[in-house]
């Protein structure tokens, strides 16, 4: 029970797991055509949005970190522009949140809306980037597969991304992007439980 705990209260996971039951919603509109699956994925996507209110704050945080740390490297500066990107996205997720919620889907919320994703599609772009240098660089025994299964998911969600942003006219059919967008989900589930898993474990060895 403390592992689902430890699982579930996380944030981040919170929000892949809406974005998993939102890419079930529009696969399934996508093979029946039925548009309450459309209307289940919207409500799911605006949980999601409630859910990242004010969470650009750890970013914040993050990003103040970095600037300070002491010769930073490669890797850092990468992680730095990945961590200013996802808060550029929360930040007006949030402002686009708020807005549809008191005055509508005016334009200046629109573009507050595309202002999100494009941030999401640089973050994405920033995790890849970290991926292949940790590939490039680690030396860790057994650590090549979950960096490579990482890397796969950091692609899927780059693509997913880029398709939302319509970045250099990228598009992706609904099918293609909900499939990409479901399997990067899950994988992130099951890398969130085993990490809440080893959480609780050592939790319980400090108890003891």
């Amino acid at each position: 029970m403390q592992v689902e705990f430890v699982f579930v209260r996380s944030a981040h996971v919170q929000d892949k797991m809406l974005r998993s039951a939102v890419a079930v919603a529009k696969l399934f509109w996508c093979l029946v055509r039925d548009k309450s699956y459309l209307n289940f994925a919207d409500t799911a996507s605006e949980v999601g949005s409630f859910i990242r209110m004010f969470s650009w704050l750890s970013n914040l945080r993050t990003f103040n970190y970095l600037l300070n740390k002491e010769q930073p490297g490669v890797r850092d500066v990468i992680f730095l522009i990945h961590v200013l990107a996802e808060g550029v996205f929360k930040l007006a997720d949030n402002v686009a949140f708020i807005g549809r919620k008191l005055y509508g889907s005016t334009p200046l919320f629109q573009q507050a809306a595309y202002i999100s994703r494009l941030g999401l599609f640089l973050a994405c772009l920033a995790a890849v980037g970290l991926s292949l240098f940790d590939i490039r660089h680690s030396r860790l025994p057994g650590s090549r597969r979950k960096q490579l299964i990482t890397l796969f998911q950091g692609v899927c969600d780059l693509l997913t991304a880029a398709a939302e942003a319509r970045v250099a006219g990228f598009e992706l059919s609904c099918l293609w992007s909900s499939l990409l967008t479901l399997l990067s989900s899950l994988l992130w589930c099951v890398n969130g439980f085993r990490s809440a898993a080893t959480s609780a474990k050592h939790r319980a060895v400090k108890c003891i």
